[in-house]
């Protein structure tokens, strides 16, 4: 299998993954096959760089490139998640706590303008403007940098790639990782109260079931963070002031075709693309998403607890 697509090969091997304990074998060849493609850049790619603690954590790998008019970092995080029970993705976007920052700073890339590449999903409140898949430009026009959500704008633009831009993404200081933990640990509660009630077997096997679906399904939107990390960075690890999220959102005839959403060997050389067309739009006007960034960014090592 190719370990470049580790979560493709996964459902090839397996079918499906789920975390949380759900699919403790799935998640762990996950993992590994993960670590083992960072392994072989760091063994072939000169100056790339791998920090990783003992045991079942975060791997995180990058390095630093030149470009016409400035640099360009490079860095990949591979949640932990080694027994399979996980992932713990405090360390997602450009979080630079723990080990990734250690990254992060011999990277020059702590504070700066940053695109963040994120998963191709399935996203209910955006399905019906979606058809197929397409490229999805998130971020908050309160928090995040709205010079970069440009830049990024004009890349797409300028390689014609059409695309969904969300500007009410990841809301931060609103604790809404702690009400949709609360709303699902209320329905789980319901539910096992049902399977309490229950004597029929249908009854029992329909309430089991159902329970089932809201912990392998549901609740990985709730332990996958930290909650006083979330108020800061958003639920996809953006820290406040410094860029933006693009990532692949697919529609429902999508579903009902795949089934999951998994990316292709094409859907990694469009992100790649769009990821080098704007890291060129934003050196272009450099200036002007480091006053952005000067005026909102928040270090999350000031505020949270990491570990």
């Amino acid at each position: 299998m190719d370990s470049s697509l580790p979560h493709l090969a996964v459902l090839k091997l397996f079918g499906r993954v789920r975390g949380g304990g759900c699919d403790e074998v799935p998640a762990a060849v996950e993992y590994a096959l993960s670590v083992a493609a960072l392994d072989t850049v760091s063994r072939r790619v000169k100056g790339f760089v791998v920090s990783r603690l003992e045991g079942e954590a975060d791997v995180i790998g990058g390095l630093s490139t030149d470009l016409p008019g400035g640099a360009l970092s490079v860095l990949i995080t591979v949640n932990g998640s080694g027994s399979g029970v996980g992932p713990v993705e405090d360390l997602e976007g450009n979080v630079p706590l723990g080990p990734k920052r250690s990254v992060m700073e011999s990277l020059g890339a702590v504070a700066v303008p940053t695109v963040v590449l994120e998963s191709k999903a399935f996203i209910p409140s955006l399905a019906s403007r979606v058809r197929g898949s397409t490229i999805l430009l998130r971020y908050s026009k309160d928090y995040d940098n709205t010079a970069v959500a440009r830049a990024v704008s004009r890349a797409l633009t300028r390689l014609g790639i059409g695309y969904l831009e969300v500007d009410t993404a990841f809301p931060r200081f609103s604790r809404s990782l702690e009400k949709v933990r609360v709303e699902l640990a209320t329905r789980i509660a319901g539910l096992a109260e049902a399977l309490g009630r229950s004597t029929k077997s249908r009854d029992k096997v329909v309430a089991t079931a159902e329970l089932a679906r809201v912990v392998c399904e549901d609740l990985g939107g709730v332990f996958f963070m930290s909650e006083e990390l979330a108020e800061v960075v958003g639920s996809a690890g953006l820290v406040p002031g410094t860029g933006v999220v693009v990532s692949m959102a697919v529609g429902e005839d999508y579903m009902a075709q795949a089934g999951i959403p998994y990316a292709t060997r094409d859907d990694a050389d469009t992100m790649a693309k769009v990821a080098l067309a704007s890291a060129e739009e934003v050196l272009a006007s450099y200036e002007e998403a480091l006053e952005v960034l000067r005026s909102r960014y928040v270090d999350p090592a000031t505020v949270v607890r990491y570990g």
